[in-house]
């Protein structure tokens, strides 16, 4: 049986809570990070055991990181309708076609896994797919430590003297703001803005508003703290 389940329309999900955290039942799951994050941050750990379907594909020969869509096509030999991929799903009512993309994920995901399930048992590549899902199962892959976000934006690799402690500042002043405000952290601001803040170090508002991606209303809310951030730096 298939079930959608929507989160908005039910405001007690903890049923739902209950029969995904059962240690008995198998949680699969196409490049699950994001997804499991949800999870860390309402109920302080992931539901497991997991099984990641994009980290096994390149194990069995499929392109590493290949989206759901591509996978599915490769092995099922469907062509699903991504077409809503970046729809808005708060959106109410959803229409049939929404419901029948949502539906896919699920029955076609379930496929795959019987698929993968009986072709990675005993690779002698096992031992990698496992400890990668070993990863995403850990808290500290949910909440890496701030003061080291930095290494995860690439231009900052390049940086040096005040620059780089500009952008080590900024990425850590994001993580714990997203935290806050329960947020991924490129709501809060993406990567470009804090890549040109550290170079430029502005100095008031008006240089603020001069940097990509960032607007009057980002300005109001987090001005203070970036340009003190940028005056320590300098």
């Amino acid at each position: 049986m298939n079930a959608i389940i929507d989160p908005i329309a039910i405001k007690n999900l903890e049923p739902l809570y209950d029969l995904l955290y059962q240690e008995s039942i198998t949680k699969v799951f196409h490049s699950a990070h994001q997804d499991l994050e949800l999870f860390f941050n309402i109920k302080g750990n992931v539901p497991t055991p997991l099984f990641d379907t994009q980290i096994a594909a390149p194990l069995l020969d499929y392109a590493k990181g290949i989206g759901y869509g591509n996978l599915v096509k490769e092995v099922l030999n469907i062509e699903l309708d991504k077409g809503h991929a970046r729809a808005d799903w708060k959106k109410r009512p959803l229409t049939e076609d929404k419901l029948q993309y949502a539906i896919d994920d699920v029955i076609y995901l379930g496929k795959v896994y019987e698929v993968f399930l009986e072709k990675i048992k005993g690779l002698y590549k096992l031992h990698d797919f496992n400890a990668q899902i070993e990863k995403l199962a850990k808290a500290e892959t949910y909440q890496p430590d701030p003061d080291l976000m930095w290494k995860k934006i690439f231009a900052a690799k390049r940086m040096n003297g005040k620059h780089l402690d500009a952008i080590k500042r900024l990425a850590a002043w994001r993580e714990i703001t997203a935290r806050k405000r329960n947020r991924p952290r490129k709501w809060i601001l993406p990567d470009i803005s804090l890549v040109e803040m550290a170079k430029q170090l502005p100095e008031n508002e008006a240089d603020l508003l001069t940097i990509e991606k960032i607007g009057e209303k980002t300005v109001s809310r987090h001005g203070n703290d970036l340009l003190k951030i940028c005056l320590e730096a300098k």
